[in-house]
This record gives structure tokens, sequence and C-alpha cells, in this order.
């Protein structure tokens, strides 16, 4: 009798230690996840683009150089 007390006792904490491992891994995986996620939004958010620096010719300077073709503001 006291064997297959034992026996249960083990078996019931074998099953609770593989919950708890796979709990604690889904928990690495998923922090894991955050923070590539963290990484990717700071990669772009200090991403500069090459349109940035391209200077624009003022509106005005662009109407009055435009052909007629090119709509006009009223």
């Amino acid at each position: 009798l006291e064997k297959v007390r034992t026996r249960a006792g083990r078996d019931a904490l074998h099953k609770e230690k593989q919950r708890v491992d796979s709990t604690h891994l889904l928990l690495q995986n998923l922090l894991y996840e955050a923070d590539h996620l963290n990484k990717e939004v700071t990669k772009c958010l200090k991403f500069k683009s090459k349109d940035e620096e391209i200077e624009l010719v003022p509106v005005e300077d662009f109407y009055k150089d435009a052909p007629d073709d090119v709509s006009r503001p009223v």
C-alpha cells in the first residue's frame, strides 16, 4: 500500500512539474517575442528615410513655374 501511495505521489509530482515546465517555457517564449518586438519598434522609430533630406520647392515657386496643364490653386 505504501508503494502505491508513493508511486501515485511521484506520478502527481511528475505531472505538476511538466505543467510548470510547460508554463515556464511559454513565459520564456513570450518574453523573447516581446523583447524582439520592442527591438523592431525601436529600429523603426530610429529609421531615417532619404526622402526626409529632399528639399522641396516652395508651393508658390512650383505653381509659378508649373505648366498650364497642372492644376493651380483656387
